[in-house]
């Protein structure tokens, strides 16, 4: 009878000791966790009793971010006028220049030649004028005395004209040549900067083709494609945020043009605000336009309300069973409201923490 228990004894012992090394590993293992409440299988802790608040709507500011550009309206494509090579390059690009200051001139030596001709013909028109000047006042002299007959000093009289008309002809030629000899020497249409010049020295231009182009930082604007729907909702004067990240921009300026006629395929339109002045903002850069759209009601809670406990937000509710944690889906903020997409509806009660 006494060697019954002793062998059961020597059967369990050993028994006991895999269990609890058993337990042990798995405790290091960190499959157990003693005093620790899994995510999302209870709430946590409630908050010291507050002040209750009901839960309303309020009203909320809508607006609607879209992507916008940097353009200028007064981008301007400086072009030759009369073939030729060019000659020289007066400035770079990010330069600013004055209206009128020279930019790039042309090698056009039959433009100088014709300058030179035309030059010619002026003194030797205004040199044959003044020896048929002579002439007429000879012949008018010699009218009067009778050494020369009526019919002879009219004639002398139509030569006197067609002296003046060759130097006036002579003269029209050479301004002629000197205005297409400064077609050779461009100049700034306007006051501005820069912003390309794919040209160089030795290349040839040809008429109408762009040899520079100048804006005016002065003059820049942002566009951006808006919808059908949301075109309806847009007017002349509207005041919307610019924001240009790379030039550190954040303004308000009022809307100036919406283009009547949508975009092809696309069935956008686009939208125009008035100037915006700000230093680093040229055309061609990412810019973004926030439009306001028309009012809502939301169910907004005070920011105090909530309590965040790792990547979840909770608040607390009084429900018939007294106070409960609840999960809320909380939204944009505006001010000291913050606005509840989902897990409260009007009307309910949650509790503010004491001040």
């Amino acid at each position: 009878m006494t060697r019954e228990p002793a062998s059961r004894t020597r059967i369990l012992a050993p028994l006991a000791l895999t269990g609890g090394v058993i337990l042990v590993m798995v405790w290091l293992a960190g499959l157990l966790e003693f005093g620790k409440i899994a995510p999302g299988t209870a709430p946590p802790a409630l908050p010291p009793p507050g002040k209750p608040l009901t839960v309303t709507e309020h009203p909320w500011p809508r607006a609607l971010t879209v992507p916008a550009r940097v353009i200028s309206q007064s981008l301007t494509q400086v072009a030759a006028q009369v073939p030729g090579r060019v000659r020289h390059i007066h400035v770079q690009v990010g330069q600013r220049v004055r209206q009128g200051e020279p930019l790039l001139s042309l090698q056009a030596p039959e433009y100088e030649a014709r300058v030179r001709q035309a030059r010619g013909a002026t003194v030797q028109a205004r040199a044959h004028l003044s020896q048929v000047q002579a002439d007429y006042e000879r012949y008018r002299r010699l009218v009067r005395e009778g050494a020369v007959s009526p019919r002879e000093f009219e004639a002398m009289e139509a030569r006197l004209q067609a002296a003046q008309g060759a130097l006036s002809q002579a003269q029209a030629q050479e301004r002629e040549a000197a205005v297409l000899q400064g077609y050779t020497v461009l100049t700034a249409p306007i006051t501005g900067v820069v912003a390309a010049r794919p040209v160089a020295v030795g290349d040839l231009a040809q008429p109408g083709g762009p040899l520079l182009t100048l804006y005016d930082p002065e003059e820049v604007q942002v566009e951006a494609d808006v919808s059908e729907d949301q075109r309806r909702l847009l007017a002349p004067g509207l005041e919307v945020e610019v924001s240009a990240p790379a030039a550190g921009l954040e303004t308000r300026v009022p809307l100036a043009e919406i283009f009547p006629l949508s975009q092809g395929d696309s069935r956008t339109f686009t939208v125009r605000t008035g100037r915006v002045r700000a230093p680093g903002l040229v055309p061609g850069m990412y810019a973004r336009l926030r439009l306001p759209l028309p009012e809502a009601r939301v169910v907004a809670i005070p920011r105090a309300a909530l309590r965040r406990v790792g990547q979840l937000t909770f608040v607390t509710v009084l429900t018939a069973a007294g106070p409960a944690s609840r999960p809320i889906q909380p939204g944009a903020e505006v001010e000291e409201l913050v606005e509840i997409l989902a897990g409260l509806k009007p009307g309910e009660q949650i509790l503010l923490p004491e001040e």
